[in-house]
């Protein structure tokens, strides 16, 4: 009697995960390198953002922060910028680090934080600019400097301008310092900053 041979019926893969799910309901690995996977689709944003606000885990947070920063998108540039104003203190210097090693993809939204009502959130925008690749920078620095009417926006644009300011900035940096009288401080920190960039 012949042996009959036994012939192995091979088990069809799974699907992969949808990485929406997975960043929703998976475990912290999953949600990381669900992050990773939407990185790539521009049609994430919300829910990489919707993720964010919820999620503990600062290692997935970093993925999902760093998702956003490769999409780059208006979209994601604005979520990013929204989260300036957290009162969580890794989760909005996280956010600064983003948006800092982003290109000028940032830069209609980060007009907007220097405009926005909130000074604390007028300085987060400011601090960006001293990192942000863009010839715009400085003169947006100067620019605040020159019409923020408040002592500790200013500053915070005078330390951006001792990075990247320029020569030629030196007058109006002393004209709109000139606007605060009282604030011997801020005259301080203009002749610093004057004195790097001469």
């Amino acid at each position: 009697m012949a042996l009959v041979r036994r012939t192995t019926i091979p088990i069809p893969a799974a699907a992969p995960e949808d990485p929406r799910d997975a960043l929703a309901t998976g475990s912290a690995p999953a949600r990381r390198e669900a992050a990773h996977r939407l990185a790539s689709d521009p049609e994430a944003v919300e829910i990489l953002a919707a993720q964010l606000s919820r999620e503990s885990e600062n290692s997935v947070r970093e993925a999902i922060l760093a998702a956003l920063g490769r999409l780059g998108t208006p979209e994601a540039v604005e979520q990013l910028f929204g989260l300036l104003g957290s009162e969580d203190v890794w989760l909005r210097n996280a956010a600064i680090e983003t948006l800092q090693v982003m290109d000028a993809a940032v830069l209609g939204a980060l007009e907007d934080g220097l405009d926005h009502a909130d000074s604390d959130r007028r300085i987060f925008a400011v601090n960006v600019l001293v990192s942000l690749r863009h010839p715009e920078a400085a003169s947006l620095a100067l620019r605040t400097l020159g019409r923020d009417t408040h002592v500790n926006v200013c500053a915070a644009a005078l330390d951006v301008l001792a990075e990247i300011g320029t020569p030629e900035m030196i007058p109006e940096i002393d004209a709109a310092v000139s606007r605060f009288p009282d604030e011997p401080f801020l005259r301080f920190a203009a002749k610093a900053a004057k004195r790097r960039i001469a």
